[in-house]
């Protein structure tokens, strides 16, 4: 195959926005933030703190975004060892496709605050968040993923 043939091929390579989002445990509570009322993508909706992985090189790419992610938007520093429980892909209002990888983190320090695009902080145990009927749709069936790996790692 020639070099201009290869070129071809890589212009057709579906481009994707990797995001990470945290379930963040502490003391046998989650944390959930209300997005804010003005964010185009599910505004006013519960969800979990969360962003877009940088165009960075290196290693632990998504550790470091998802530790970035979470200090700017509820201001807590989370352990190093994160689980992935989730992963989907979606559309975003602006037409890009996403790959969204949900982990579970355990909180290290901080005191939760909506910052960065969050209108309010809230932390749940596992009987609220089975009950809390503030859940979008399409956000419900990571809470179960959820609550389905907490009675196992706190059994």
């Amino acid at each position: 195959m020639t070099k201009r043939k290869l070129l071809e091929e890589e212009k057709n390579i579906p481009v994707h926005v990797v995001a990470v989002f945290a379930f963040i445990e502490k003391n046998g509570k989650i944390l959930l933030a209300k997005r804010s009322l003005n964010d185009p993508q599910a505004g006013g909706e519960w969800s979990i703190p969360g962003g877009k992985v940088e165009v960075d090189e290196g290693g632990a790419i998504l550790l470091k975004s998802l530790k970035k992610e979470i200090r700017e938007e509820v201001g807590l520093e989370i352990e190093d060892d994160i689980k992935l429980i989730w992963d989907e892909g979606f559309y975003r209002v602006s037409g890009h496709h996403v790959v969204g990888l949900t982990f579970l983190c355990r909180w290290k320090s901080g005191v939760a605050k909506a910052l960065e695009g969050q209108e309010e902080v809230k932390w749940f145990d596992k009987k609220e968040l089975k009950s809390f009927t503030g859940l979008p749709g399409y956000f419900r069936k990571r809470v179960s993923v959820l609550l389905k790996i907490l009675e196992k790692w706190t059994n």
